[in-house]
């Protein structure tokens, strides 16, 4: 039973909101896609795919059934496409502070990061509600290259290793070919992120860019062959949140990582509601993404639920 890992490449085709948390009325965005958003948007697709949208017990079994037990997403990060290559946007803390590539992070907040305000309107009055006005931030869909002047669109760029006898609901699972569910097709449009009803999130798949992975390469550190698990070069970046528990030497930042989970609430009246959003999960106190391992020697990690690095 071995694992195979395939680069996506997704070229953004609107505003891309990944929620962080509020500054007052400012919804701040991640500068890159976490694999709890990916698995999201991918959850969905499958859910979609299988015509069963409206049955909420599918939603669960391919988000935990398979993409939890037989695949495994990566965080997805912004990239440019230049002189016939992608130049990869990753977060890195560094001795000038934190950078996006080559991009310092005010340069980067520059050319990629932009607003929207919104406001709710009352229908009887035509005017805005009392305290709905909000600004969201979104990562642009296309920059504008201050030297050239010229346009460029944004990519996203990740990983997801697949079980080789991936099944699900008795059907195979593979990424094309001749599988029951190839997951190429039903991962060639997705929206991720927040404000999807607007329109944001829409990446599309380029199929060009997009392959199984043969050089081992993962964000410039190596998959180990056959696995889903990586050797963490030392004084590189950390291609994902890592638990501050894992008793490795790192230099960078620290946050608790939280998010929305399938789970059960009362509401003021005591109605049940069950679904997707409703649990508030744990808080994991990690390092962040970009964070440098500072050991004497390379260490191996293993790709987690939602892409969160594993010390094993």
């Amino acid at each position: 039973m071995g694992w195979k890992a395939y680069r996506l490449v997704y070229q953004a085709k609107s505003h891309v909101h990944i929620g962080w948390h509020t500054l007052g009325y400012i919804k701040l965005t991640r500068y890159y896609i976490t694999g709890k958003n990916m698995w999201a948007s991918f959850t969905d697709n499958l859910a979609r795919a299988d015509g069963s949208i409206k049955d909420t017990t599918n939603y669960k079994i391919y988000g935990e059934e398979l993409l939890n037990k037989s695949i495994f997403i990566s965080y997805f990060y912004p990239a440019l496409f230049q002189n016939d290559e992608l130049k990869l946007l990753m977060p890195e803390y560094t001795g000038k502070g934190l950078y996006y590539g080559d991009y310092s992070a005010s340069e980067f907040e520059r050319l990629f990061i932009k607003s929207y305000g919104q406001t709710a309107v009352l229908p009887e009055s035509n005017t805005a509600e009392d305290e709905s006005l909000h600004e969201s931030e979104f990562i642009a869909p296309i920059i504008e290259d201050e030297d050239t002047k010229n346009q460029m669109p944004v990519y996203f760029v990740g990983y997801i290793f697949i079980e080789e006898s991936a099944t699900v609901n008795t059907k195979s699972v593979g990424w094309n070919g001749s599988k029951d569910i190839r997951l190429k097709e039903i991962f060639s449009e997705i929206f991720v992120g927040g404000d999807r009803k607007y329109g944001w999130g829409r990446l599309i798949l380029d199929n060009e860019k997009t392959g199984e992975v043969i050089d081992n390469n993962f964000f410039e550190h190596e998959i180990v062959s056959g696995e889903k698990k990586i050797k963490i070069t030392k004084n590189k970046p950390i291609p994902a949140h890592l638990p501050i528990n894992s008793s490795l030497n790192l230099k960078g930042d620290i946050e608790p990582l939280v998010g929305r989970e399938w789970g059960e609430i009362q509401d003021s009246k005591g109605n049940k509601k069950i679904g997707s959003g409703q649990k508030i999960s744990d808080a994991i106190i990690c390092w962040m993404p970009g964070s440098i391992l500072e050991e004497t020697e390379d260490n191996t990690l293993t790709i987690g639920h939602y892409g969160i690095l594993v010390k094993e």
